[in-house]
């Protein structure tokens, strides 16, 4: 096990997040947390309410607990399989709606996760993976 995610990394997933979301004329919040899930760090930029706040953080839950993107998360739980047992039924938490993705070591080691709330879903997909893209070198 390598070890947890560090402070610095998670900060700067997070400010890319921001200043990714600025570039698109977009106020947004990032949640990194750590590979259980617990918030690591949280950003809100300006005029960003408690629902963009509360999507990113569970969308960065989710990813991390998941291993997979929020996404493909969310293409499984709307499969026919998962109607017997929603994803909110087991865990409270689990949000699948895209704008999360985990944070990987380059041996596939889960170590956290990050979500984006306050745009569109695909924008905040989109801002999601390009900050998880921007520490990606310094995970190693």
């Amino acid at each position: 096990m390598r070890e947890p995610l560090s402070y610095e990394i998670a900060h700067g997933a997070a400010l890319a997040a921001l200043e990714a979301g600025r570039a698109e004329g977009h106020q947004v919040c990032a949640v990194v947390v750590n590979r259980s899930g617990v918030t690591k760090v949280l950003l809100s930029d300006d005029g960003v309410g408690l629902l963009g706040v509360e999507t990113a953080r569970r969308k960065a839950y989710t990813s991390a607990v998941s291993g997979v993107p929020t996404a493909k998360f969310a293409a499984f739980a709307a499969s026919p399989q998962m109607q017997v047992a929603p994803p909110h039924l087991v865990d409270a938490n689990l949000l699948p709606v895209a704008g999360g993705v985990p944070i990987v070591t380059a041996d596939g080691e889960v170590i956290g996760a990050i979500g984006v709330g306050g745009a569109d879903d695909v924008t905040d997909d989109r801002i999601a993976h390009h900050a998880r893209d921007s520490v990606t070198k310094i995970v190693a």
